[in-house]
């Protein structure tokens, strides 16, 4: 069993307390990238990437203010560099990404919060999102981003994340056949973030 990792970040950035941020943050930048670069092994090295550069930046350490924010600009940076290097797409900023891979979400073993039938159809709403819009609800409800960091990686405004997320909210709540009322979207949204959170505890005790 492991410990549970925590996101109280010390001020000095050793070798140890690198690990301890790959341990807490590599699965969630994996996915953000893999949803960018949509090729698993090119995602995992762009995750050393990010780390390296890091690292290379530790002096620095002491002036990051959000440590999760800036590993995802990092990252954010090190995918679109290799679209334009490898890809030969001119891409300036995540604005011009005509498609996102969203990693769909499975149900875990004895859950109560949604069936196996319910995350498909979750799935499917999600997938069928534009890109940015996906980005957004991906970044704000599965990575527990607030809608300011969102805003910040994608280069958006904070209006405009929210306005992604309430959009994509509505295809979902309408794709599992729930009301449009806003408290049944709240219900749905608190079910839906309990169930990302419930997916996360279980993974660090692994």
């Amino acid at each position: 069993m492991k410990t549970v990792i925590t996101e109280q970040i010390n001020e000095k950035l050793t070798k140890l307390e690198l690990q301890r941020l790959m341990d807490l943050y590599s699965d969630d930048l994996l996915f953000f990238i893999r949803g960018i670069v949509r090729n698993n092994e090119i995602a995992e090295e762009l995750v050393s990437d990010v780390f390296v550069k890091l690292w290379s930046k530790r002096k620095y350490f002491s002036e990051i203010v959000n440590i999760k924010s800036y590993l995802f600009i990092l990252a954010r940076n090190e995918s679109i560099s290799f679209m334009r290097k490898n890809n030969r797409i001119k891409i300036v900023n995540l604005e011009e990404l005509s498609d996102y891979h969203f990693t769909p979400l499975e149900e875990n073993n004895g859950s109560d919060l949604f069936d196996q039938a319910m995350i498909n159809q979750i799935n499917e709403a999600i997938d069928s999102l534009p890109a940015k819009c996906k980005m957004a609800f991906s970044l704000a409800k599965v990575n527990g981003l607030k809608y300011k960091e969102v805003a910040e990686i994608m280069k958006i405004s904070p209006l405009t994340v929210k306005n992604h997320v309430a959009y994509a909210l509505e295809k979902i709540c309408s794709k599992i056949g729930l009301s449009k009322k806003r408290k049944i979207t709240h219900i749905f949204l608190f079910l839906f973030e309990a169930f990302i959170e419930r997916k996360k505890i279980r993974l660090q005790f692994l």
